[in-house]
């Protein structure tokens, strides 16, 4: 029988109703009578009955239309099957041998809400573990076909330890022109050490991705990023680091990652408008971070003291697009909640200073989640991530949300439930900004 699909989002839009389907991404607009006539059809339209007639009537052909965009189907077991197939023959089929390379888990700022917690440690990536990576990174490649090699630097602060980032790069883009293979770099900073010096070297080596992060307008980033040593904040110096690499085009547009929370929530519009008086909002792509819970104990009470809640946080999430829509950003079509992240991919790895292996980045500096190593590990498979039956079990529910969902973030799972291969389920939070980010893209 003919249905609607069900990762169809429904969002009211006065007399009429915008249908955004998760799987597809296909986005469109019908009235609320036109919606009351099809419903009323379906009970009583066969399938083949229908692409067989030759005279169908306006609603006939409305029906027809939904069912080749596939906002309605013939079967919702057969497209739950079909998400399904999809999601493990995308993953089979991802080429992209992505390192983050942890040149070191040292961090020059004390953030109070940082993942890591006290997990930094002054522990820094050698020449001799570089020269391990290049060795491995080669063998690995012999035994496993990929067509590029994507190298993101993570930390700690990536640049505490710049002499590896220009000591491993050479050789690893070297693999991938002696096999023929596509390059490509990006760095996750803090960008107080981001000058016009290192991301000159990294933009011959196809810098695609520059993260930074800043939670507010000066006066309020500055009492929560600062420096460790000196309680200096680090403001002017990651903004005139930004100005730089924008003014010398070493990377078309920088994403400007903003953590929020209790604190800051009020502050951010006023980094909007920093960055529209200095002219740069259409260099600058913007995500929002909802800052929850993690696993160091020393900083428990400030995530029970700042922390929103699921329907806080999607209304604040929205608030924040809203205003940055408002001063000329671009904004999200929709918000992704972990189905395709690093951790899932076949052929990817988060690789530590002293040569061992996570896979998740969330994971660095936590010893208990090592697979391997770079000097016995023969794959990157880690079991930990490779169950997806917590998929099936939100399929079962039929919640339209799986595919940008896709079960939840597996660190998250493990810091609420204590367990990787269960449902992180936030369907309050996610429904509501993406259905919120659809009236704000296609009102």
């Amino acid at each position: 029988m003919i249905t609607w699909s069900m990762f169809n989002l429904f969002v009211d839009d006065d007399n009429y109703l915008i249908i955004r389907n998760t799987f597809t991404t296909t986005t469109l607009r019908i009235t609320k009578k036109i919606k009351g006539e099809i419903d009323s059809l379906l009970p009583f339209i066969n399938y083949e009955h229908l692409y067989n007639l030759k005279d169908p009537t306006n609603q006939e052909k409305i029906i027809k239309t939904l069912l080749d965009k596939k906002i309605l189907i013939d079967s919702i077991e057969n497209e739950k099957k079909e998400y399904k197939d999809l999601f493990l023959k995308y993953r089979q089929e991802d080429k992209v041998l992505a390192l983050y390379i942890t040149t070191t888990l040292d961090c020059q700022l004390d953030c109070p809400y940082c993942f890591e917690g006290g997990n930094k440690r002054k522990e820094y990536m050698t020449k001799e573990q570089a020269d391990k990576i290049e060795i491995w990174t080669n063998y690995y490649l012999n035994k496993n076909f990929c067509n590029k090699i994507r190298v993101i630097f993570y930390g700690g602060e990536p640049l505490l330890n710049k002499k590896i980032i220009r000591y491993i790069l050479p050789k690893l883009k070297n693999i991938a022109d002696e096999k023929k293979l596509s390059f490509e770099t990006g760095i996750l900073t803090n960008g107080e050490l981001f000058d016009l010096e290192i991301g000159n070297f990294l933009k011959n080596y196809n810098l695609t991705k520059i993260q930074i992060t800043l939670d507010g307008p000066e006066n309020f980033h500055d009492t929560r990023r600062y420096r460790k040593k000196t309680k200096k904040g680090t403001f002017r110096k990651i903004t005139n680091n930004i100005f730089c690499l924008l003014e010398n085009n070493i990377i078309e547009k920088i994403d400007i990652r903003i953590n929020f929370d209790k604190q800051n929530i009020n502050f951010v519009p006023e980094l909007f408008d920093f960055f529209v008086y200095n002219k740069i909002q259409k260099r600058v792509n913007l995500s929002f971070g909802i800052i929850t819970p993690t696993i160091p104990k020393d900083n428990k009470n400030y995530f029970e003291e700042n922390t929103l809640g699921q329907i806080i946080n999607a209304e604040k999430y929205l608030w924040l697009c809203c205003e940055a829509k408002k001063r000329g950003f671009s904004v999200p079509k929709e918000f992704l909640s972990g189905p395709w992240c690093t951790a899932r991919k076949i052929h990817s790895a988060v690789i530590l200073p002293n040569g061992n292996m996570v896979k998740c980045i969330s994971l660095v500096g936590r010893d208990t989640f090592i697979f391997g190593n770079i000097n016995n590990c023969n794959n990157l498979e880690d079991n930990q991530f490779t169950n997806f039956e917590y998929i099936d079990d939100c399929l079962e529910q039929n919640c339209p949300l799986v595919p940008i969902c896709g079960g939840g973030c597996r660190f998250e799972a493990y810091l609420s439930r204590g367990n990787f291969f269960k449902p992180h389920c936030q369907r309050k939070m996610i429904e509501n900004i993406n259905k919120g980010l659809v009236l704000l893209n296609y009102k």
